[in-house]
């Protein structure tokens, strides 16, 4: 009697136990369903930062969540994941807080899109070309058409961009519509831009960091669809006649080789070494001069419209960033640089 006492004894405490188990077990499947079907788990706020070529709906689609997406349910690591998987986007961080999740992007710099074998692609800073889907083929009207460039000039182009990439940043991409070859006689690199605004834009590769002052010269212009000739040897840009820019662009680099060889010319007149030596500190005086006036100027303005300095006084420009000083030559329409 005794044993059977003590199996009946342990049984119950077993089934005792077993139950205890089973009802938690219950208790938080059941939890956990209720969870999933309440309002409280679902993300109520979704936000998006540092985007600029996909808009806050295509990320959250790229990212493939919602409002309805479980908060606590979908890890953050698996969504940067999504996010990062997209080939134009660099890097994504996801944070969560109560019922928001927020995304910070950082999309890759494009500087333009070129078609080839019937497939559009998008051309990076970094030289990468990016196969572009078509389900976002609206984000091109933020970058230029690259048309007719080979491989190698593709390359020297985002070469020239990365090196200047803080001042051909994307709000002057945008400004370009197209960008093709252009040939003269001293130059086959030579880029012809037509500009979202009808005005053409006529370049080297080494003057295309000259288009940062692109919207200073807007300022200045009068009238449509003017062709305009950047120079950066020389830092001028000049306003020419669109109906014979061949010969103009030629004409121009005729003038600066006599230039030069008539500045070699006068150099080699010179009688003593006396001479040169007295020119050298007068041009070196002028340019102290110069510069101190400048300098001493107090009545600096910024012009948001130019993104220049300006000073009513001395009636000169100046490039914030460079340092360098402008005045506009109304015959001309453009800004002549003044030589320190």
């Amino acid at each position: 009697m005794v044993r059977k006492q003590k199996k009946s004894k342990k049984k119950r405490s077993l089934s005792i136990r077993t139950c205890i188990i089973l009802s938690s077990i219950i208790f938080v499947l059941a939890s956990l369903v209720v969870y999933y079907f309440s309002f409280d788990s679902r993300a109520h706020v979704l936000s998006s930062s540092g985007n600029y070529y996909y808009t806050d709906k295509q990320i959250y689609q790229i990212a493939n969540v919602s409002t309805d997406t479980r908060l606590w349910l979908t890890p953050g690591f698996l969504i940067e994941n999504r996010l990062e998987s997209n080939p134009l986007i660099d890097n994504a961080t996801v944070q969560k807080s109560q019922n928001k999740i927020s995304f910070e992007i950082e999309e890759k710099v494009v500087i333009g899109y070129y078609v080839q074998n019937n497939k559009n692609y998008l051309l990076t800073i970094d030289n990468e070309s990016i196969e572009l889907d078509t389900k976002y083929l609206k984000t091109i009207a933020h970058f230029p058409l690259l048309s007719d460039f080979d491989e190698s000039q593709r390359k020297k182009i985002a070469k020239q961009f990365k090196e200047n990439k803080d001042s051909l940043s994307r709000s002057v991409i945008e400004k370009i519509a197209e960008m093709v070859p252009f040939q003269t006689s001293y130059d086959d690199n030579m880029i012809k831009m037509t500009m979202q605004d009808g005005n053409i834009v006529y370049t080297s590769m080494d003057s295309l960091v000259m288009m940062a002052n692109y919207q200073a010269m807007l300022t200045e212009l009068h009238g449509q669809n003017a062709c305009l000739l950047l120079d950066a040897q020389h830092s001028a840009i000049d306003k020419i006649d669109c109906a014979d820019i061949s010969s103009l662009i030629d004409g121009t680099t005729s003038k600066k080789e006599e230039t030069k060889e008539e500045t070699k010319e006068d150099s080699q007149n010179q009688n003593t070494e006396e001479d040169q030596n007295e020119t050298a500190d007068t041009t070196q005086d002028t340019a102290e001069d110069s510069q101190s006036v400048y300098d001493q100027a107090t009545d600096w303005t910024i012009n948001n419209d130019l993104g220049l300095e300006y000073s009513s006084s001395l009636d000169v420009y100046r490039d914030p960033n460079t340092g360098l000083l402008y005045r506009w030559n109304v015959e001309t329409a453009s800004f002549d640089q003044i030589v320190e």
